[in-house]
C-alpha cells in the first residue's frame, strides 16, 4: 500500500476520480499558476487581472482546505464538482454563490464551511511550506510513500500516477 502526497493547483491539474490509494490532496497557489489561468481564460494582460486571478485561486485552495477538514471524500467531491464547472468559464466566475451550490451538492452546509475556515489558512501555509522543502519547483508534484522509501513525482498528473501505480502492483 502506497500513501500518496499530491500537491496541486486547483483548475489547472485536472482531476478524475480516485483510486483505491490514499490520497492526500495540497493545493498550492502561485503567481506563475494564477498568470497561466489568467491567460488561459482570455482576460486583460495586466496586474490588475493577475491579482485577481491569484486572489480566486487562493480562495479555491482555502475553500478545499476548508471541505476537506469534513473527510477527504468531501475534498475531492468539491475539486471534481469545481472543475467541471469552471470547465467553460473563467477562473473569475468563482465565487461564494458557486460554492453554496457545491457544498449543497456534495451535502454540507454554509455553517459547516464557516467553522473550520481559519484551520485551512492556516494549513495552506504548511501546504507550501512542504513543497518548497522538498525542492519542488512545478505542480503536480508528488510524495509517494513506501514502506521503504519516498519517490519524488513532478509535473506528472494523478491519472498517469495511478496508471503506473497499478502497473508495478501487477508486475510486483
Amino acid at each position: 500500500m502506497y500513501d500518496i502526497h499530491h500537491f496541486f493547483t486547483p483548475i489547472l491539474n485536472k482531476f478524475s476520480e480516485f483510486d483505491s490509494h490514499n490520497w492526500y490532496l495540497y493545493p498550492v497557489a502561485t503567481l506563475a499558476a494564477a498568470k497561466e489561468l489568467r491567460d488561459s481564460s482570455n482576460l486583460p494582460k495586466n496586474i490588475e487581472y493577475l491579482n485577481a486571478s491569484f486572489d480566486r485561486l487562493q480562495k479555491i485552495s482555502s475553500d478545499f482546505l476548508t471541505i476537506n477538514l469534513h473527510g477527504r471524500k468531501y475534498g475531492r467531491k468539491f475539486i471534481l464538482a469545481l472543475q467541471e464547472r469552471l470547465e467553460n468559464l473563467s477562473i473569475l466566475d468563482y465565487n461564494n454563490q458557486m460554492r453554496h451550490e457545491i457544498l449543497s451538492e456534495i451535502q454540507l452546509t454554509t455553517a459547516d464551511f464557516v467553522a473550520h475556515r481559519h484551520f485551512a489558512k492556516k494549513q495552506m501555509i504548511k501546504n507550501a511550506q512542504e513543497f518548497y522543502k522538498n525542492d519542488f519547483t512545478q505542480v503536480p508534484a508528488t510524495l509517494v510513500y513506501t514502506e521503504n522509501e519516498c519517490l519524488h513525482i513532478e509535473s506528472y498528473p494523478h491519472v498517469i500516477i495511478q496508471n503506473y501505480l497499478r502497473h508495478i502492483e501487477k508486475t510486483a
